[in-house]
C-alpha cells in the first residue's frame, strides 16, 4: 500500500495494491511517512474502503 495523504500519525490515506483508495489506522502508522511511501501492514489496525455503489445512490437520491 502507498500513503497518498498523510492524514496524523495514526491515519493515512492509501491507494491499494487493486486501485481502491482506502483509510487505514493504526498506532503510529503515518508516523515519519509522507506521499508514495510504503506503509507497514503489520501496523493496521483498521481498514474503511470507499464504497462507489453507496456514494452513487447518495448523489441520486440527493438530485
Amino acid at each position: 500500500m502507498k500513503a497518498l495523504h498523510v492524514v496524523s500519525n495514526n491515519a493515512v490515506v492509501v491507494r491499494t495494491e487493486e486501485g481502491r483508495k482506502c483509510v487505514v489506522t493504526g498506532k503510529g502508522l503515518g508516523f515519519k511517512k509522507a506521499r508514495g511511501d510504503l506503509i507497514n501492514k503489520e501496523l493496521i489496525q483498521n481498514v474503511f474502503v470507499e464504497d462507489q455503489r453507496y456514494k452513487e445512490r447518495i448523489i441520486i437520491k440527493t438530485e
